[in-house]
């Protein structure tokens, strides 16, 4: 619910896109973003680092306005 209503005040704000960035592999975390709307359209190897080891990044995107 937090997602939508930040969504939806970032929309009435003009923001154009959003931008979400998530540790892999995660699939819950997948699911989320993907039920919110958000397309994959980036995937970093071994570019963050998170529990003493370098992890993969990925990061999905939406579009606000049409």
């Amino acid at each position: 619910m937090l997602y939508i209503a930040l969504m939806a005040e970032l929309k009435a704000c003009g923001v154009q896109s959003v931008i979400g960035g998530i540790t892999l592999p995660n699939q819950a975390s997948v699911a989320l973003h993907e039920k919110m709307g958000m397309k994959k359209v980036a995937h970093f190897e071994k570019i963050g680092f998170k529990f003493d080891q370098w992890q993969d990044v990925g990061y999905w995107q939406k579009s606000l306005h049409s």
